[in-house]
C-alpha cells in the first residue's frame, strides 16, 4: 500500500502523460548511471577462448552468426567471409592441422559430423575389425604394460 503522497503524485503523473497510474513505471534503483558497453571497464574489446580452446570475437548482436552475448566462433566467420556458405547443423568447420587456434582459411574445411568422429576416433584402440576395444580386451596400461603383470603386494608387516 503506497502513502497518499505518492498516490497523488502517480496520478497526476499520470494525467501529464495521458495514461493510467498502474501503467507509471516503477523507477525504484533505476537512476541511469550505470556505466554500460565498452565505457565498462570489464568490457572486452578484444577476444574470448573458450573452454574447448575455439576463439570468439565480438561481432555484435545484430550479426546472423552472433550468440546471445554478440560473439561468433572466429574459425566460422572467417569461413563465411571467405565467400563459403553457413555450415548447415550436420556440419562442421574442422581444423585440419588440430590446432584450433590456427584459423587460416587454408587450414579450415567443411565436413559432415560422421566424418569428424571418423576422423578424430580413427585414433582410439580398434581391433581388426574396426571396432573399439573395451577395458577388458585392451587391459589397463602401466608404463606400457598391464596391471595385470606387477606383483601382488605382500603386506605381512
Amino acid at each position: 500500500m503506497e502513502s497518499r503522497t505518492t498516490h497523488y503524485r502517480r496520478l497526476r503523473q499520470s494525467k501529464l502523460l495521458g495514461c493510467y497510474p498502474n501503467e507509471l513505471p516503477d523507477n525504484r534503483g533505476k537512476h541511469g548511471n550505470h556505466i554500460r558497453g565498452s565505457r565498462h571497464p570489464k568490457w572486452n574489446h578484444t577476444s574470448l577462448k573458450t573452454i574447448d580452446g575455439y576463439t570468439l570475437i565480438r561481432v555484435g548482436l545484430e550479426h546472423p552468426l552472433a550468440d546471445p552475448n554478440g560473439y561468433a566462433p572466429e574459425h566460422i566467420v572467417i569461413w563465411v567471409a571467405a565467400g563459403n556458405s553457413k555450415p548447415l547443423k550436420k556440419e562442421l568447420i574442422h581444423h585440419k592441422n588440430k590446432d584450433r587456434q590456427d584459423n587460416r582459411i587454408e587450414n579450415l574445411i567443411c565436413i559432415t559430423k560422421s566424418n569428424h568422429n571418423h576422423i578424430h576416433n580413427a585414433s582410439k584402440d580398434r581391433d581388426d575389425r574396426g571396432r573399439f576395444v573395451g577395458k577388458k580386451a585392451a587391459g589397463r596400461l602401466l608404463d606400457g604394460r598391464t596391471w595385470e603383470e606387477y606383483p601382488k603386494e605382500d603386506n605381512h608387516g
